[in-house]
């Protein structure tokens, strides 16, 4: 038998943001077929008649669950999954076991109707401007608001820099882009646009990053857990780091506002050891 702790940090390298979704004394058992892993998908019609509330469930003992339900992922036995907006949503599911990574066959559901509470928080609305608004950000390269466009952080920083763990990976360097241009190049590094105009849309015109193009996708903020998930694209940053980060759709939030934000990723252990990649980001002129 493998504990979970161990196997996670193979197999969910740069999830920062989703271990904490386990426990981590569980078991794995064997390998299964998808035959032997049950899972079910309930659209709760009693909270919302268009389906928007849906629940995420595996019945599979000594398995660890990975769900991808198009606007974030979770790793929950159990989780609920709210949708802002009406319109066909693909839910997949992989289990994992002590033989390895079981996935089944994804599940699509309909969501009928709106429903705006979902999206209606003051995060939300700074991200996004609210809904049937959008808002595009840019990196802070000029230091309008910030010294830079790029900081680093121990790797248990949480919200606005508090520290999540007693005596954890709690650190930061702050440095000031004008005596620190080595960091990152110096130029246009594009524009990253968060839509909530008919759906929670985002799109990243990575100009510093040919390769990356404009990038299209879906994201969620999880206000509560102060976390941000994109889907199909990422948050702007420097080419010299791309390969340093596993997952540039899994972000933590450390600081949001009308006029500024701060989204961090984990950098791979392989590019100078764990820590939290903060980027500085203004809302376009």
């Amino acid at each position: 038998m493998k504990k979970l702790k161990s196997f996670l940090s193979l197999i969910l390298l740069g999830a920062f943001g989703l271990s904490a979704c386990q426990d981590d004394d569980h078991e794995l058992g064997a390998m299964l077929s998808p035959s032997d892993v049950s899972i079910k998908v309930v659209q709760d019609l009693s909270l919302d008649p268009g389906g928007n509330t849906v629940i995420l469930i595996n019945e599979t003992p000594e398995t660890i669950s990975m769900w991808d339900y198009q606007t974030g992922r979770s790793t929950r036995t159990i989780d609920t999954v709210r949708y802002a907006f009406a319109g066909d949503y693909t839910i997949k599911f992989s289990a994992v076991t002590g033989g390895g990574i079981v996935e089944l066959p994804a599940k699509t559901i309909k969501v009928t109707q709106n429903n705006l509470n979902y999206v209606n928080d003051p995060l939300w609305t700074a991200l996004s401007g609210g809904p049937g608004n959008e808002k595009t950000w840019i990196l802070d390269i000029d230091a309008h608001h910030f010294d830079g466009p790029m900081y680093f952080y121990g790797t248990d920083t949480g919200w606005e820099g508090v520290c999540t763990k007693a005596g954890g990976d709690c650190w930061n360097w702050n440095p000031d882009y004008k005596g620190n241009s080595w960091l990152m190049p110096y130029g246009d590094y594009g524009t990253m646009t968060f839509s909530l105009k008919g759906g929670a849309t985002v799109t990243a015109n990575h100009t510093m990053i040919p390769g990356k193009g404009t990038e299209t996708g879906t994201y969620f903020l999880d206000a509560a857990k102060k976390t941000l998930t994109l889907t199909g694209a990422s948050i702007l940053h420097d080419a010299g780091r791309d390969a340093c980060v596993a997952d540039w759709g899994n972000i933590r939030l450390l600081t949001l506002t009308e006029n500024s934000m701060q989204l961090a990723v984990l950098r791979k252990g392989s590019c100078e050891g764990p820590a939290l990649l903060v980027y500085n980001f203004v809302p376009k002129p």
